[in-house]
């Protein structure tokens, strides 16, 4: 790779990786896709991402940045190759005012750290389900949000001004930090939800809010969607100003059931409701809602105003899409149809159609969103390697995307195009496609920025498109087992990235091969015949302590140590053993020591242990 040089003289040689094995850890994220880059790359300013984007303008190299790697739609995946801007380095908080309402942060700054820095006072509003690990970067390039943005709206709402480096790596600045502007194209809301594909954002001004004075929340179960829908209808039309609302079906509840300790036996709709503010007022919603509730025969109906109760209910619900992966053995979720938006009021009837396509065609499908936004994810949950099964998800896809474009809704409400909603981007915009390829024309006319996202490149897309699982599929007489559970094990990873929060090695290094999901990277590349066994590969794998922390962090509690023991045990009998546990295990034959002391020497260290004893 010709170009390595230059972006050590510009990061310095520790901030440029081309290491075969971190490579593939980075061709991952929880989409179906696959996409490995050529170099990966840690800038620590704006200067050096400007100096990186000139020199692949020059060169014509595809540049994609990269937060945590928690998209599900393959954005953050460079299909084409190139360079990796890995933004994790760029985390500072550069200044708070309160008074002034805003907060200035670089893009790698994980979104639970910036609200810690807020607290207890103030807080940033946006909450998706990944906040305890996702960048606050990639929330505004997908324009994320989560289960507050009923009230508090999605991200867009909260950037005042960005600093953006171009393809050509010129540098701008867009926005204000007064409350409001009225001053030419608002240039800021043009890169947000742009996916990286305009500029690389490198300090974003965000607005921040007064932490509300008293927080509430209640749960419902039905018996069926109906009655549920007909309830929330009627919380809405009553004026109740929700902060949170959240449905869940029966697929989804099963999930739950267990972590909320509730007999849920027969429920086939859930709401999960939150209401903030004054706390008169919030008691007085509160007790309305469940009011409501039971006139339209809810089940269980409870509420609270205790903190931890609900952290924990919300923990729950922020790791249903990871947990998904355990409904069944050996099945994981398969977001791709999974994200759209429609008007309020026909969620409950859209559940219901979800439900009638997954019995048509015999597959699974999860459906449970914010309701309150009109946001519903519809989940495959599929056995990867049923070959019939993945035929089913392209038809049964086109079907589901249907559903929000009869009610002119939109494809994606909150996790972006990416690769998985790219084929089906013209269905929803039409023309306006044209328009928004002409703007990436204009500022990007070699195409470098995060190439083949968002159907820009007017070529025709498909949702199997650089297919993650075609060798697994096409290929099975090269798969390697690890035995029935690591292999499972090893599917149901959904690469989430929750694992980053508890791996006491990747704190240390910030590699993706010392954290646990790089590790079931590996493993499944060994496992299709990508990647063969080696020195280098042993030595990542030996990197690991085993200590679990990754497995009690894991919303699908994937068992990583027994996928590492798995992989640790082939390797050592294809000859790949470390030379210190090799040489431990011949002292051990040889001298009934793993130290290689003969009997002398260990006589003499007895000795003396005695006399010091005494």
């Amino acid at each position: 790779m010709d170009y390595k040089r230059q972006l050590e003289d510009i990061v310095g040689e520790q901030n440029v990786v081309v290491d075969e094995i971190e490579l593939i850890c980075y061709s991952r994220d929880m989409s179906v896709h696959v996409g490995k880059p050529n170099a990966i790359v840690f800038p620590g300013s704006s200067e050096e991402v400007s100096k990186i984007l000139a020199l692949a303008h020059e060169q014509k190299i595809p540049v994609t940045a990269r937060g945590s790697g928690t998209s599900v739609t393959g954005a953050v995946l460079p299909v084409f190759g190139g360079i990796i801007l890995d933004m994790g380095k760029m985390n500072s908080i550069k200044e708070i005012r309160v008074e002034d309402r805003y907060i200035i942060v670089e893009p790698g700054v994980i979104c639970q750290d910036l609200n810690k820095a807020l607290a207890p006072d103030y807080f940033f509003p946006p909450d998706p389900g990944s906040s305890a690990i996702c960048t606050v970067g990639g929330m505004v390039s997908t324009n994320a949000s989560g289960v507050r943005a009923i009230k508090y709206g999605t991200t867009k709402d909260y950037v005042l001004g960005l600093e953006v480096v171009l393809a050509d790596g010129k540098t701008i600045r867009t926005g204000t930090k007064a409350p409001k502007t009225s001053s030419g194209y608002d240039l800021t809301r043009l890169f947000v939800s742009a996916e990286g594909t305009l500029g690389i954002i490198t300090e974003i001004t965000f607005r921040i809010v007064p932490m509300p004075e008293y927080i509430a929340f209640s749960v419902a179960s039905f018996v069926n969607m109906d009655d549920a829908g007909s309830a929330i209808a009627e919380i809405f039309s009553s004026g109740i100003p929700l902060s949170a609302c959240e449905i869940l079906d029966n697929i989804s509840i099963k999930v739950v059931s267990e972590s909320m300790n509730l007999d849920l036996e027969g429920i086939e709709g859930m709401l999960m409701m939150e209401v903030d503010g004054n706390k008169e007022a919030v008691e007085r919603h509160i007790h309305k809602i469940l009011e409501i509730c039971k006139r339209h025969n809810g089940k269980d109906l409870r509420w609270s105003d205790e903190p931890n109760e609900r952290q924990e209910i919300w923990k729950v619900r922020s790791g249903l899409v990871s947990a998904l992966s355990r409904y069944m053995e050996g099945f994981r979720l398969i977001p791709i149809a999974e994200d759209f938006g429609i008007p309020i009021s026909k969620i409950p009837e859209a559940i219901k159609e979800a439900q009638r396509i997954s019995k048509e065609n015999d597959i699974i499908i999860a459906s449970f969103g914010h309701i309150g936004d009109g946001n519903l994810h519809t989940t495959f949950i599929l056995d990867v390697r049923n070959e019939e099964g993945w035929g089913k998800v392209k038809k049964v896809a086109d079907e589901l995307i249907s559903i929000p474009m009869k009610y002119n809704g939109t494809v994606t409400a909150e996790h972006g195009v990416g690769r998985a909603r790219a084929p089906f981007l013209e269905k929803e915009h039409g023309y306006a496609v044209s328009i928004m390829r002409k703007i990436k024309e204009a500022l990007d006319p070699n195409n470098i920025l995060n190439p083949g996202k968002l159907s820009l490149d007017g070529k025709e897309t498909d949702i199997f498109d650089f297919f993650a699982y075609k060798d697994l599929i096409e290929k099975p007489e090269i798969i390697k087992s690890f035995g029935k559970h690591a292999d499972n094990e090893i599917l149901v990873c959904v690469k989430c990235g929750f694992c980053r929060i508890g791996c006491p090695v990747f704190g240390q290094t910030s590699l993706e091969s010392t954290n646990a999901r790089g590790k079931v990277i590996l493993a499944y590349n060994l496992m299709i015949g990508k990647l063969e066994p080696s020195k280098e590969l042993a030595d990542k794998l030996y990197q690991c302590t085993t200590c679990m922390n990754c497995t009690i962090t894991c919303p699908s509690q994937i068992k990583v140590p027994d996928i590492v023991e798995s992989i640790r045990a082939y390797l050592v009998e294809q000859g790949f053993e470390l030379e210190s546990h090799k040489k431990i295990a011949d002292n051990i034959k040889e001298y009934h020591n793993p130290f290689g002391e003969d009997d002398k020497a260990r006589k003499e260290l007895a000795d003396l242990a005695k006399e010091g004893s005494k």
